[in-house]
């Protein structure tokens, strides 16, 4: 009885710890905030500008290269960021699997067991 005990206990943990991955992936998405894509490639942006008035150019060159360096970061910032949600996803996925297989089998074994005692 105690091993049947000990089994409930395992599969309701393993359920806690399965809803607190599932939480982990839906809030993901919601990881990176607005400011976080925005603000840095506008810091760039501002960099490179203040380069450009240093170096001479126009102020029209200035703020093209300045839309021109804002568009690239924000692209390559946000595709970066897209990259690591992938990957932290497929890790979260993983261990799901692995805790819905590890539920299964203690499901299994307590049925067995439940057999045995009949």
């Amino acid at each position: 009885m105690d091993k049947k005990i000990k089994l409930l206990e395992d599969i309701s943990e393993d359920r806690k710890n399965l809803f607190r991955i599932n939480e982990e992936i839906e809030g993901l998405n919601k990881a990176v905030s607005f400011w976080k894509i925005f603000l840095f490639p506008l810091v760039i942006s501002f960099i490179v500008f203040l380069l450009g008035g240093q170096m001479g150019l126009s102020d029209g060159q200035k703020i093209g290269i300045f839309i021109i360096t804002f568009a690239l970061a924000l692209i390559i910032l946000t595709r970066r960021s897209k990259k690591i949600i992938s990957q932290e996803k497929e890790i979260l996925i993983e261990k799901r699997k692995n805790i819905q297989h590890e539920i299964f089998e203690k499901t299994k074994r307590l049925r067995e067991d439940g057999k045995d005692l009949s």
